[in-house]
């Protein structure tokens, strides 16, 4: 009985229990308690310190300095970190050797265009006859292109037609159109035949090309000789006339009616040399032009030269010109050419020397000069500055050899000092013609140009006047313009497009889908 009661006496009694919870229990409390206050600190240490700064403000304060100690320590671990640029190396999945590669390709299956050689190649057996000769093509089909200066035989010889028969074909086609009438770059479609034996050119069976614009040329062979085969094309000659309102842009408007844009384009070009496009033309106001156009059966069309330019207004034509003459110049209704104004140099080079006193350069003392010196080399062409008559040409003291011309309204000009003179007295220049050559002769002391102008009798100064120059139309040509000005009146818009009756028909051919394809060769 005295271990049991042992027992019972060394068991803690219930007050030294509830003293050891409590113990306990208030270092749990405690330690929670200086976790907080240190995470208190911490956060209001922490608080303080700025990691991302306003680089902005205060700046070169010790906050804006660890600011820019922060941005560079960042910086830098960025770019330590930058990937580089050099290439990954990789190995191939197989090596691929031409062995390889020639049986990637025989799984492939190429077009027929390009040799369909795709697949293994079998080998030749016994039974393989090699072939004495390689079989040709009985036909082959060529087409050639007529360069500029090119002769025709010349062209079939290059094809590979035979001397005589090239000569023959060539003779056929002169007697039909000249080579001149042809124009460069026109296509001739040639078919040659298969080799009567080893050794000799082909035949030709037939060839056919455009040689005009209303005429198509064929030769072909029947029962073993050759025949010419022209055949006209029907061309509807009938000029195309556009009119329309002005509206916001006369371009616009008029390429938007079916105009085309080289004749809108010499419509204003024309027009704005008699009229202020942008003052004198409104937007209600309506142009007229009248177009040189041709268009053939098979559908072809040509365009050329604007015919006639006119402004409406209110019913009425307020301007009008039209084109006339070999040298395309325009007139109105009265017969009176357009208006050209402004003289044309006389050379390219700039002015060294203006009107006015000066000092002569060889004579030493001041004195009037009365023209203008233009710089330009020895040998220049030199051009008259509008249209007029040749008064002088010649020899003529200081001024070496010399030129005057007398233009209308009393005006003159003259040219000094040229090495040589290209007309003669009496003879009458254009605007723009060679007269002569620049110079050094007489007293001068280089090449150069001596210009004057005459008002009368009088020298003035040359850059004080502007050529206007109109031409007028009289007699049995006045008549003959105004006849072809009142043909003009009578075409009506769209006559020009209306549809042409062919003068026969095609035959309609049925053809294999084989023979649509183009296979000609190009003959270099």
């Amino acid at each position: 009985m005295r271990p049991r009661a042992a027992a019972f006496a060394s068991a803690p009694a219930p007050a030294q229990t509830s003293m050891h919870m409590a113990h306990r229990l208030s270092r749990s409390l405690s330690l929670s308690e200086r976790w907080g206050e240190w995470r208190e600190k911490a956060s209001r240490s922490l608080g303080g310190f700025e990691l991302v700064t306003d680089l902005g403000r205060d700046i070169g304060s010790p906050r804006w300095l660890r600011g820019v100690a922060t941005l560079v320590g960042l910086s830098a671990i960025a770019l330590a970190g930058w990937p580089g640029f050099s290439p990954v190396e990789a190995a191939p999945a197989m090596s691929v050797d031409s062995g390889v590669r020639e049986e990637f390709r025989s799984h492939m299956i190429a077009p027929l265009a390009l040799g369909a050689d795709s697949g293994h190649p079998a080998a030749a057996t016994v039974a393989v006859v090699p072939l004495a000769t390689t079989p040709e093509r009985p036909r082959l089909d060529l087409v050639a292109t007529i360069g500029k200066g090119a002769s025709f035989d010349g062209i079939l010889r290059r094809a590979g037609v035979s001397d005589a028969e090239a000569a023959r074909v060539s003779g056929m086609v002169a007697s039909a159109v000249s080579m001149d009438e042809i124009k460069p770059g026109t296509d001739v479609d040639i078919t040659l035949g298969r080799r009567l034996a080893d050794g000799q050119p082909r035949p030709l069976e037939k060839l056919a090309f455009r040689a005009r614009f209303d005429l198509e040329l064929a030769v072909r062979r029947e029962n073993g000789r050759l025949f010419l085969d022209p055949r006209p094309i029907k061309v509807d000659t009938t000029p195309l006339r556009v009119r329309g309102t002005v509206g916001e842009s006369l371009y616009r408007t008029a390429r938007a009616a079916g105009a085309p844009s080289s004749a809108v384009q010499q419509f204003l070009r024309v027009m704005g040399r008699e009229v202020d496009m942008n003052r004198e033309i409104g937007a209600t106001d309506e142009f007229d032009l009248i177009v040189d156009f041709k268009r053939a059966e098979t559908g072809e069309i040509e365009v050329g030269d604007l015919l006639y330019a006119g402004i409406v207004r209110d019913g009425r034509t307020t301007k009008s010109l039209m084109r006339w003459g070999n040298e395309g110049r325009y007139y109105d209704a009265s017969g009176t050419g357009e208006q050209r104004e402004g003289l044309v140099a006389p050379v390219p080079g700039r002015i060294t020397s203006r009107y006015g006193m000066r000092r002569h350069p060889i004579l030493g003392y001041r004195r009037m000069h009365s023209g203008m010196d233009f710089r330009a080399t020895y040998g220049t062409p030199i051009l008259a500055a509008s249209e007029g008559r040749v008064e002088f040409a010649g020899r003529n003291g200081g001024y070496g050899n010399f030129v005057r011309l007398r233009h209308g309204g009393g005006l003159g000009t003259g040219y000094a000092h040229m090495s040589r003179i290209a007309v003669r007295a009496g003879q009458s220049v254009r605007r723009g013609q060679v007269i002569g050559y620049v110079g050094s002769t007489g007293l001068s002391t280089g090449a150069h140009l001596h210009y004057e102008m005459y008002r009368g009798s009088k020298k003035i100064d040359p850059s004080s006047v502007r050529f206007v120059t109109r031409e007028t139309l009289s007699g049995q040509e006045l008549a003959n313009f105004r006849d072809q000005l009142f043909a003009l009146y009578k075409i009506k818009p769209g006559d020009a497009l209306k549809a042409i009756e062919p003068d026969h028909k095609l035959e309609d051919t049925q053809l294999r889908e084989i023979d649509r394809l183009d296979n000609r060769q190009r003959v270099d």
